[in-house]
């Protein structure tokens, strides 16, 4: 009776930690981001077990061709606030949650929206490196969403924009890009934002029409690659080679 009773308190804690580092945000499951700097657009690894869970940034892309992206407004509740809290030490930006109110403070969901765009940046010559890790790492991901903490008043001058875009401020530094009718009014460092939950995706290779391996797609971190497009690159050329045969 005892070992059956300490073998279900463990599952119990290992379902505790796991559950700790994630969040659910506008119905997509978002890992959380607590100890590391995460920005939108970046690639590396996540790691984790059931005591840690944490993404590691191995490669910056440079994009010098701007990124369109999604912006979504959702209200904290008590999950969201105390993610944000742990990302960021002190309430930086001096959010007012109470749950007895109604009227709830609100964050931001940004989201690259343009996948085509954002390939096709990777694969440009400027990006050879990265283009080179992530055909040799299946595992690396991309930072594709995230939700962020900013000030009331970034958040209306979010909503006073046209279009929104993802792109460098400085060397490997990004920045979020304010149009409206045709012109940038305003730019907003990711430094001066507070993100505290991320989701990933992840790249598809396949061989185009030279029988070069290159990038196909970029899918969601639970989805699979299309009919002969492989997560491997390595995988894609051993099929391309096969094909030769």
């Amino acid at each position: 009776m005892m070992n059956y009773k300490a073998y279900c308190y463990i599952i119990f804690l290992a379902l505790c930690c796991t559950g700790c580092h994630s969040i659910k945000v506008n119905h997509t499951k978002m890992h959380t981001a607590v100890t590391n700097p995460i920005a939108l657009g970046v690639i590396g690894l996540q790691k984790g077990d059931v005591y840690a869970s944490d993404f590691q940034v191995t490669a910056i892309p440079e994009y010098k061709t701007e990124i369109r992206v999604q912006i979504t407004k959702e209200n904290f509740n008590r999950t969201t606030f105390d993610t944000y809290l742990k990302a960021a030490k002190g309430n930086e930006h001096k959010i007012n949650y109470v749950d007895s109110l109604e009227a709830k403070p609100q964050f931001v969901i940004l989201e690259l929206l343009d996948r085509v765009a954002l390939m096709a940046e990777i694969e440009e010559a400027h990006n050879t490196k990265t283009l080179r890790y992530i055909k040799s790492q299946k595992e690396a991901g991309i930072v594709t969403s995230v939700s962020l903490a900013i000030s009331q008043e970034l958040i209306q001058e979010l909503d006073n924009a046209d279009v929104v875009f993802l792109n460098n401020s400085a060397y490997k530094q990004y920045q979020l890009s304010l149009v409206k009718e045709g012109e940038t009014y305003k730019t907003i460092d990711f430094a001066k934002t507070s993100i505290f939950g991320y989701t990933l995706s992840y790249f598809c290779w396949r061989e185009n029409d030279k029988r070069q391996i290159t990038l196909a797609d970029i899918i969601d971190e639970k989805s699979s690659c299309s009919k002969n497009t492989y997560r491997d690159a390595e995988k894609a050329l051993e099929n391309m080679n096969y094909f030769k045969l």
